[in-house]
């Protein structure tokens, strides 16, 4: 996997949108990163302070007589003297010739030779107050390194607030505005998208997707800690042993390898995951939101054993990510102590070979250990990476690269005034998997006029609503409205013309008048009093505690299915339409109620082109005329009156409805 690591550009985008929160954000990650290693070179002196403060120094590297006149000749530190003509000092003296010391020290013999022969060939004692001196020095020293230590982690401490709150932000903001974009987007796409697609499927892409999908905050901020932390480790470890840094730099590439192919593999097992969520969240929408009928059927323990099923999938799935998962992260952490080990092994053999000072080697152990923590933080992005990715391809592929709807919603004619005058002329209409449901359909509803549509089951009555709505598009032949094909019209004030009465009636969540405002914001509450009126659904209404302020529940569960009914009616009645939909909008009512939404409705139908989608025969007959459909075709067409003289298929059904021999068609 290239470092760092290329983001797919549709989270990019995203991420873009956020810029300046998670801006602020990694500029804090950067901080303590850098504060991090900062602290390597201020333990090497803390430790070097604590020796030095000992009445005898604890130095690997012994003091070597005349160390302090060496240092002041050659102009450098004492422990560079120290640590460059320990090696060269032999038992048999206590000093290198003079020639090997300068050009271990890299300066010319001439100036070192002074200070050779002021040194005695044993070594001076050093004297109580020169020891006093230096441990007085070194405990100075050390309270400063101490100070300097708790003032970086009291920035660090801020630094720290500020990535987790900057960070949150952008985070919940992306899920947020994610969560938003799928929502709307999935208002927009076609009618025939929802009938291929699970419910619960798409509420797992808004929930479980989106949940991961917002983990890309973290693949950013792992991003810029792991490598600085490692980074400035590595320089920290050259400076003090540049030998050492060259074994760590060894095990890098097999590192890098490992995380790679494996992450090719999690985010496989993640999408798997994702999936088997979905279908989780699928059938337990749908389980819940059917319990009546799971009930009525006595299907719960079949239900039950449905989602065992669904579950155990996946929670193999998970199982196999998790698989994953646990073969990265111990892999990065043994790899570090193999690292580590190594390096600890040949620091040992320098130490006896006098080259290294103790305080050098809990420094580089503390730099190794950052380095360690460095490279499972690059596991970890690469990890969290594969599952966003994942996340990605399952919002894009499931709603945001779907087609919407082949037109634009603000694009169009629209027609002022509007007479309401509806033909269909030799309209066909084939489904996108290729099932005919209309063939030849011409028909005229006069403006002012009623026409019910009747058949049997899978006649095509609702294709024509859905095709007069333009959920659809005919295959074949034109829909004029005032002799302007529908296509030509901007949908939004064509959709606008109609009330609209479906069957299943679904109501939201919220108040009466939230529900009976769902087509028009700016309706009074006169506005819906009147429609309200219109639908017999006011005395209801007005019962209530609250009036409509009443609080529906969910789907309307806390009213009745003849009050929901009601409710539904006066929603297509507040915007004033011109055209009428009804898919038997009395269905649900009982014998009163349906008798004063009746005469309701045919008050509200005077002056309107209505089209009745008609199941029971008694309402088709209260038509101006009737469209009788069979298998995508017209039967026959005519009022109520004059297909029963014509005694042909919709008489004789008639007949058979009104003995009780046929119910609803």
């Amino acid at each position: 996997m290239p470092w760092p690591p290329q983001l797919d550009r549709r989270i990019t985008d995203r991420l873009k949108r956020q810029r300046r929160a998670i801006s602020m954000g990694l500029a804090c990650v950067l901080g303590t990163s850098v504060l991090t290693a900062a602290t390597i070179p201020m333990i090497e002196l803390a430790i070097r302070s604590i020796q030095n403060a000992a009445p005898v120094r604890t130095d690997v590297l012994q003091a070597l007589p005349g160390e302090t006149q060496i240092a002041e000749a050659a102009g450098v530190s004492r422990e560079r003297v120290r640590e460059e003509l320990s090696p060269l000092v032999r038992p048999e003296r206590a000093l290198p010739p003079v020639e090997e010391a300068a050009a271990a020290l890299g300066v010319p013999t001439e100036r070192l030779t002074p200070a050779y022969e002021a040194i005695a060939e044993r070594p001076e004692p050093e004297s109580n107050r020169e020891q006093e001196q230096r441990q007085t020095q070194a405990v100075q020293t050390l309270g400063l390194v101490c100070l300097a230590v708790v003032g970086i982690y009291g920035i660090k401490y801020m630094l720290t607030r500020g990535q987790t709150l900057f960070l949150g932000i952008a985070t919940a903001r992306l899920a947020s505005d994610l969560r938003s974009d799928l929502f709307r987007k999935l208002q927009r796409l076609p009618i025939g998208y929802f009938s291929t697609k699970r419910t619960g499927s798409l509420q797992s892409v808004l929930t479980n997707d989106v949940g991961v999908f917002q983990s890309s905050v973290q693949v950013i901020r792992d991003s810029i800690d792991g490598p600085v932390k490692a980074g400035l480790a590595l320089v920290a470890v050259f400076i003090i042993q540049w030998q050492l840094a060259l074994v760590a730099f060894l095990f890098i590439p097999i590192l890098a390898v490992f995380v790679h192919r494996n992450g090719q593999k999690m985010k496989s097992a993640q999408a798997a995951v994702q999936e088997d969520l979905g279908q989780i969240s699928a059938l337990s929408q749908e389980g819940i939101s059917g319990v009546r009928v799971v009930k009525a059927f006595s299907a719960e323990s079949r239900l039950g054993r449905m989602f065992d099923r669904l579950v155990e999938k996946q929670y193999g799935s998970q199982v196999l990510a998790t698989k994953r998962l646990a073969v990265l992260r111990p892999m990065v952490e043994l790899l570090g102590a193999v690292s580590l080990a190594a390096i600890l092994y040949i620091a040992g053999w320098m130490a006896k070979a006098g080259t290294l000072q103790i305080s050098q080697i809990v420094a580089l152990t503390f730099a190794l250990d950052v380095i360690n923590q460095g490279a499972r933080s690059l596991a970890n992005v690469n990890n969290v990476y594969r599952q966003v990715q994942a996340a990605a391809d399952r919002i894009h592929t499931e709603v945001l690269d779907v087609a919407e709807e082949p037109f634009e919603a603000a694009q169009g004619r629209i027609l002022e005034p509007l007479e309401g005058r509806i033909a269909f002329e030799n309209v066909g209409f084939t489904y996108p998997d290729g099932t005919t449901a209309l063939k030849g359909v011409s028909f005229v509803i006069e403006p002012g006029t009623s026409l019910a549509l009747v058949g049997p089951s899978g006649a095509g009555k609702s294709t024509i609503a859905d095709l007069l709505l333009r959920f659809y598009d005919p295959t074949e032949g034109r829909i004029t409205l005032d002799g302007v094909d529908i296509r030509e019209l901007q949908i939004d004030w064509l959709r606008g013309r109609f009330g609209v009465v479906p069957q299943q009636t679904v109501l939201f969540a919220g108040t009466i008048a939230e529900n009976l405002r769902l087509g028009v914001d700016e309706a009074t509450d006169e506005d819906l009093r009147q429609a309200a009126k219109a639908a017999n659904a006011l005395p209801f209404i007005e019962r209530s505690d609250r009036g409509m302020l009443t609080e529906l529940g969910e789907r309307g569960a806390r009213i009745s299915g003849g009050e929901a009914q009601r409710l539904a009616i006066a929603r297509a009645l507040v915007p004033d339409p011109r055209i009428l939909v009804l898919d038997e909008a009395t269905s649900a009512l009982d014998a009163h109620s349906e008798k004063a939404v009746t005469e309701a409705l045919q008050r509200a139908m005077s002056g309107r082109t209505t089209l009745f989608i008609a199941h029971r025969l008694t309402t088709a007959a209260r038509a101006d005329r009737i469209l009788m459909l069979r298998q995508g075709e017209t039967v026959e067409g005519g009022s109520h009156d004059e297909l029963m003289a014509q005694n042909g298929a919709y008489a004789a059904m008639y007949r058979a409805f009104s003995s009780g021999l046929l119910g609803e068609v």
